[in-house]
């Protein structure tokens, strides 16, 4: 009998034993994903959406060709505003493309202007792609947000498609010139040319004399 008591003492120590280290290790688990939440998946900022909510714009990361996020976005496409990518996910072109990924785009455009007529000489279709799964967000359980943006048939962008998205995200068209260089960005594909209306000088107001006589007043010069 005092065998059987103290063999059952003895699983009954083991099991405490474990569970005790069960639940150290735990905080380890808890710390880990803390630091996720705080390195790769540090929310940069929560862009306009046209879907569900925010999408979360993180830190991310870029390596050997693979990543996501915002160092992805500014390292391998060279697009250096947060703006820009918000003009294409608060849009209006938004496709499902499988699980809870969804793909956005919107276009940019560049002018050249000669004599009042301006005349489109490229344009770039400009995607992004959220991912609205909490799955692997971090500890903040809202969703994984932007993976990507970038230029449809090149690697990187040129810098005046960040210029001209980034501007149009705050509302500023760029200024049209008769002769130089125009950009435009929209949401649909745009327009081969259009015409730049001239300027018209503002007449002046006021009146000026000269004289080597006191002049008269202003009721008599009327």
């Amino acid at each position: 009998m005092k065998i059987i008591h103290k063999t059952a003492f003895a699983l009954a120590g083991s099991a405490l034993l474990a569970s005790a280290g069960a639940a150290q290790a735990a905080p380890a688990a808890d710390g880990a994903e803390a630091k996720a939440a705080t390195g790769q998946y540090k929310i940069l900022k929560n862009l306009k959406y046209r879907g569900p909510g925010d999408a979360p714009l993180r830190q991310g990361y870029y390596k050997n060709g693979k990543g996501f996020g915002w160092t992805k976005i500014n390292k391998k496409h060279a697009i250096t505003k947060y703006g820009a990518v918000e003009f294409i996910t608060k849009g209006p072109n938004r496709k499902h493309q499988g699980g809870k990924s969804y793909r956005q785009w919107a276009y940019a455009g560049k002018y050249k202007c000669r004599n009042g007529v301006c005349k489109l000489v490229k344009q770039y279709k400009v995607l992004a792609v959220v991912n609205e799964d909490i799955r692997h967000s971090g500890r903040d359980h809202k969703p994984k947000g932007v993976i990507t943006a970038y230029c449809e048939g090149i690697v990187r962008c040129p810098a005046w498609v960040t210029i001209t998205l980034n501007k149009q995200n705050q509302g500023i068209r760029a200024a049209d010139t008769p002769n130089g260089e125009s950009l435009l960005s929209g949401y649909k594909e745009l327009s081969k040319s259009y015409t730049v209306k001239a300027k018209t000088a503002a007449v002046p107001t006021e009146k000026y004399q000269a004289a080597h006589k006191p002049l008269a007043s202003p009721a008599a010069i009327r």
